[in-house]
């Protein structure tokens, strides 16, 4: 039986379980091409959704006073006693009422005391932060998305070892006289937190054991809460489940990101070949569980996709490519869902079986799969400091991120507009678009008699911006604790718990925050641009140039065609532009990693650009490269949308000439293929060469979109003939008939490119 057929017998119930419902459950959803109704709640089981939260209010406004710790863990408490639950014999999974990760009940209470952090302690950042976000100078915000546990923590020790072992840290920091008021909050949020986990487990229980009726299904459900409310995980099933309740518990009440479900072959093989030899459950059953785990991130549908990855080194230098591997792939495959995202962490010894098996996928449209290189990770963060040991058995978290497993935590506290300093360079800091002063002054452009004057007035002001970033996120940084203390992430972290400090704060081995930088590619096109026909060919002046950047190339569209095709641009292999890359990319390093954070860490750069491309661009003027007003830009490290005109090779020639160690907060391409060069056996060597060349050149991350432009076009014409047609975005996949007009029509002009 294959995946699609196991679950269709319960597909409205598991398409239904996570999709936005009026309170009776009449309002009708759309997903996976099908329109389906959304499941509804008892009412018997609990409290909406609306009173849950109104509940969280009072209840926070009655312990007003005590420590941040305590009354969200109390709230935390209200939420798991109060909220409806479900157990059905449609779902091997449990259900939970607080599944909108929008509408997540203690989201009022944190942005309650965001405000009260905000008006106390950070008006005057907080100004600037608005200034900069408004003007799309940067990007910024208080990123509470990026926590991974320690998985294998939270498998070895389940949910009342992790109780345990934090009170047991308890006790012997009361033992030596170190307990201090904020260590006594920390670990009491913490019991509290994980008293009321293992309460909540028990109403799932008993629910389950009330409505079962003889259902196997309930029932086994209900044995499995059981083992889990008293112990670590025993079999396949309890382990799958562990990390969905983990993923609820942590997301969707204590309001953190799970933004991995770990090394999922690595950590599932154990309990799967145990299962199968003890003759517990058949492969059959096995792969049953794994098709519904499966689901319920399709089901819950996040904009960016729910990551879990795959393969990575022992420590005695073995993959860990193992049978289940290729299970999980096939499984995958067959359900054709495009979340979870799964990233495949590649090395030397990955076997070529998986690795073809992976990029047939990809070649067949199911590309919701990303190729991270170990060995140019590795490498990317012993640069920061980290150990070789943790940076071998580092997760892969986000869209493309690489931290130490269990020690560790991750933030994006900026995000740099790369091609906002050539609109303030014209305009000598101030933002044209919002008139916003921001601050950095290069003076009369009269004054920039050489291209070097030029550049330098460009590094000038996007220092200012980075600057700018670091100096505020070191500010509102400081707080993300008092803001939303990190209980259920913290009991999975060991230095956390010895160090009696938030393991999203400062408690983990390794504190970083990320500064994204947007835009990088098109930044190289507009400084070519510029040193081409500004100063080498003299063809217009640097006022003239900035008269049609503001008027929006208006009556100089011949002009603008011409240096938009101009032949250098980033991307094509060309080394005099590539020269400009390798410098500006190791000048936005130098500036920022290893620069001291808030958090007792370090600040890492990366080109990651997430939907920021398309909102930065939406904030940004016209641009010297022939780019019009309001015009995305370039995402990740890959080139400007449709300028890369001399093939991949030349492609991969140009990014990799980049020190990609420069980035080690991430450096991921993405790279748009002709469904005819890569079709039969010839085809899949071409792909694997490819992706062979990126990563032995110390590319990090890299992934594909297969298509042609007449698929495109005609998908943009009949969209309902198009449903599952998936497209890459930044790290997650959508239906390219969800996205706007103007995103599809740049799709099709790279896929109009690279078929020319």
């Amino acid at each position: 039986m294959v995946a699609l057929e196991r679950i269709e017998p319960d597909a409205d119930y598991l398409w239904g379980k996570f999709q936005r419902r009026s309170a009776d459950g009449g309002l009708r959803v759309r997903n996976a091409g099908k329109v389906r109704e959304g499941i509804a709640f008892d009412p018997a089981t609990g409290l909406d959704n609306e009173a849950v939260k109104a509940g969280v209010l009072a209840l926070a406004g009655e312990l007003a006073g005590q420590p941040h710790q305590v009354i969200k863990a109390r709230a935390f408490e209200y939420v798991a006693r109060n909220v409806r639950i479900d157990v059905s014999p449609h779902d091997w999974f449990v259900a939970f009422g607080c599944w909108d990760r929008n509408d997540r009940p203690l989201s009022p209470l944190i942005a309650q005391w965001d405000r009260e952090v905000n008006a106390t302690h950070l008006q005057q950042t907080m100004g600037l932060v608005n200034a900069c976000n408004s003007s799309g100078s940067a990007i910024m915000w208080k990123d509470f998305d990026h926590s991974v546990p320690d998985w294998d923590a939270v498998f070895t020790l389940g949910f009342p070892g992790l109780r345990e072992r934090a009170r047991r840290y308890r006790r012997e920091r009361e033992e030596r006289g170190e307990m201090t008021p904020e260590a006594e909050a920390y670990f009491v949020g913490i019991d509290t937190t994980y008293g009321a986990i293992l309460e909540m487990l028990e109403r799932f229980r008993s629910y389950a054991l009330e409505h079962a009726n003889g259902n196997a299904r309930m029932l086994a459900c209900a044995e499995c809460l059981h083992t889990l409310q008293h112990g670590a995980p025993t079999n396949t099933y309890e382990v799958l489940q562990l990390i969905y309740l983990y993923f609820m518990f942590g997301e969707h009440i204590d309001r953190y990101q799970v933004r991995s479900l770990g090394n999922i072959d690595r950590t599932l093989h154990p309990y799967w070949t145990r299962d199968l030899a003890a003759g517990r459950y058949p492969e059959e059953q096995l792969r049953e569980f794994l098709d519904y785990f499966l689901m319920q991130w399709a089901s819950i549908d996040n904009y960016w996709g729910q990551p879990v990855y795959l393969g990575g080194t022992q420590r005695n230098g073995e993959t860990e490519i193992n049978e289940l591997s290729h299970i999980i792939l096939e499984e995958y495959d067959q359900l054709g869902i495009y979340t979870p995202k799964v990233q495949l962490k590649i090395a030397p010894n990955t076997p070529q079986e998986f690795l073809d098996r992976a990029l047939d996928m990809v070649r067949r449209g199911h590309n919701s799969l990303v190729f991270v290189g170990e060995e140019p990770i590795r490498r990317a963060l012993m640069g920061v400091g980290v150990t070789a040991e943790d940076a071998r058995n580092c997760d892969i978290t986000g869209c493309y991120e690489f931290s130490p497993r269990g020690k560790s935590n991750g933030t994006c506290s900026g995000h740099v507009n790369m091609l906002k300093p050539f609109e303030l360079i014209f305009s000598n800091g101030v933002d044209p678009r919002t008139g916003i002063d921001l601050g950095c002054r290069t003076g009369d452009i009269a004054e920039l008699a050489t291209f070097d004057d030029f550049y330098a007035a460009y590094l000038k002001q996007l220092s200012h911006i980075i600057e700018t970033i670091i100096t505020c996120s070191r500010d509102f940084e400081q707080y993300l604790s008092t803001i939303s203390p990190a209980q259920v992430f913290s009991a999975t972290v060991g230095s956390s718990l010895k160090a009696g400090r938030d393991a999203f704060q400062d408690g983990s081995v390794y504190n970083f925050s990320c500064i994204l930088n947007i835009g990088f590619a098109t930044a190289i096109d507009a400084l070519m641009a510029v040193k081409k026909f500004v100063y080498e060919r003299q063809e217009l002046t640097l006022d003239q140039l900035g008269e049609i950047l503001r008027d929006n190339w208006k009556g100089n569209e011949k002009l603008r065609l011409r240096i938009l095709h101009d032949r250098d641009k980033f991307g094509n292999g060309i080394d005099a532009v590539d020269f400009y890359a390798q410098a500006l990319a190791r000048y936005i390093g130098n500036k920022i990693n290893l620069r001291p954070s808030a958090r007792g860490g370090i600040y890492k750069a990366s080109v990651h650009t997430a939907r920021l491309f398309v909102a930065m661009g939406e904030k940004t003027g016209a641009t010297p490269d022939g780019r019009l007003a309001g015009e995305e830009m370039s995402k990740n490290i890959s080139p400007t949308m449709g300028m890369d005109v001399r093939g991949v090779t030349a492609l991969v020639k140009s990014v990799t000439s980049i020190d990609s160690a420069v980035f080690p907060g991430d450096f991921p391409l993405d790279v748009m293929l002709h469904p005819a060069t890569v079709q039969g056996e010839g085809g899949l060597a071409a792909m694997r060469t490819l992706l062979k060349t990126y990563m032995d050149r110390n590319g990090i991350a890299i992934h594909f979109n297969v298509f042609d432009a007449d698929t495109l076009i005609e998908a943009q014409q009949h969209p309902d003939k198009y449903q599952g047609l998936q497209v890459r975005v930044c790290g997650w996949n959508v239906n390219f008939t969800e996205l706007s007009r103007k995103e599809q029509d740049m799709y099709i002009l790279r896929a109009r490119n690279i078929a020319e």
